[in-house]
């Protein structure tokens, strides 16, 4: 390997650091929108574009399809995830090609993940499969993990509409840790069939019946027609 090609690739990884300093350091324009290198134009032809208003990101992240916005909730609600960026990354690949993947993420843990959605993996072209496998192996030699992510790996489209309905009906106030433990360690003491019993059993504990749904998005409650299952409190 050259110096020239050494220097190249150290000059990229350094790159690839600043920009992840940057996107995270980034704040909502006044628009409260989060744009990343790549601007998403909301109500594109031909495109199912759309904002999603992140608590965790302290903003609306632009996504591009409905597979996207499929994952941005997803991120939301996986515990292990402290934040993230759609389209925040410029990553120069070979003779001045550039990639954009989809979603920079932030871990609790401190690491940093790279995402890229398509509908079908096993439908990816060879050219495609080749230009991730070179952008896995430059990512991981700053210890970044890049993960390919398809339609099998995230909620269907009746599962948005209600993972959205709970999201932003439970997000409308700020619960503090005793509402939550105070509400699960009551709906432990019962079986539900079904949220609205929920609502009700909330009620009449003085708690909001929204905190419901939060719980139910961050999967803390799960109704099942057979029983109830409630996770342990954070």
């Amino acid at each position: 390997m050259s110096y020239k090609t050494v220097f190249s690739k150290t000059a990229t990884q350094t790159n690839i650091l600043e920009q992840i300093r940057i996107a995270f350091e980034s704040t909502a324009n006044v628009a409260a929108t989060i744009h990343g290198q790549r601007k998403i134009f909301q109500g594109s032809f031909g495109r199912r574009t759309s904002l999603f208003p992140s608590e965790k990101c302290c903003g609306a992240i632009p996504l591009e399809s409905r597979l996207e916005l499929a994952h941005a909730i997803s991120l939301e609600q996986d515990p292990n995830i402290l934040n993230y960026r759609s389209q925040a990354l410029k990553i120069l690949l070979a003779n001045e090609q550039y990639c954009f993947p989809d979603f920079l993420v932030q871990t609790k843990a401190g690491a940093y993940e790279v995402h890229e959605v398509k509908p079908s993996i096993a439908s990816l072209s060879t050219d495609d499969l080749n230009r991730f496998a070179i952008l896995s192996d430059l990512l991981h030699s700053i210890d970044i993990t890049f993960k390919l992510i398809d339609h099998t790996d995230l909620p269907s489209e009746t599962e948005i509409s209600q993972l959205l309905y709970w999201y932003q009906r439970g997000h409308r106030f700020n619960w503090n840790t005793f509402e939550i433990n105070y509400a699960i360690d009551h709906l432990k003491l019962k079986e539900f069939d079904n949220s609205n019993q929920v609502y009700r059993t909330l009620e009449l504990i003085d708690l909001k019946p929204e905190l419901a749904d939060y719980l139910f998005f961050h999967q803390r409650i799960k109704i099942s027609p057979v029983k109830q299952e409630i996770s342990e409190a954070y």
